[in-house]
């Protein structure tokens, strides 16, 4: 089952976002997304050799596509989110990456709050992430509650869960 649902630091203003368009992700800009993700990733200076060698830090797998959605502004990419439907009550938000020099001007809040939408409509009663750490804050601001610790590639993760229904 695939969905297509609709990402931030400290200062989560809203008041930049009237202008901005959530609509689903096309294939011809999957690279595009790729370079936002890997972009996202690198600028919190944390394990940057490691990620910009790792090729799904820049890619966004074609068998996702269908559950990516994105916030443009006048053609412009500012950030999107990848949700996949699981076997459980919760959808899965497996990206969520927002352009680095437009961190705290809402765009993570719209993105997580279509997902919540869409999420619903789709049945399920909470959105799941592995968080990267230093995300913890945003997603807390956003609702999220940390309900253990995951081993990933590179170091521990919070897992989070945030009810949507």
């Amino acid at each position: 089952m695939s969905l297509c649902l609709a990402a931030g630091r400290k200062n989560y203003s809203l008041a930049m976002t009237s202008d901005i368009t959530i609509r689903p992700a096309s294939e011809d800009e999957r690279a595009e997304l790729g370079e936002l993700k890997l972009r996202s990733s690198l600028a919190w200076g944390d394990l940057n050799a490691e990620l910009a060698q790792l090729p799904e830090g820049r890619q966004v797998p074609e068998e996702h596509l269908a559950s990516v959605f994105l916030a443009e502004r006048g053609g412009a990419i500012l950030g999107f989110a990848t949700v996949l439907a699981s076997t459980g009550h919760d959808a899965e938000l497996e990206d969520l990456f927002v352009e680095p020099g437009l961190w705290g001007q809402g765009i993570g809040r719209m993105l997580i709050a279509e997902a919540e939408r869409r999420a619903v409509a789709s049945g399920f009663r909470g959105l799941h992430v592995i968080a990267n750490k230093r995300a913890l804050p945003f997603y807390e601001a956003v609702g999220f509650s940390t309900i253990g610790t995951v081993e990933t590639l590179f170091e521990p993760a919070p897992e989070m869960r945030k009810d949507v229904a």
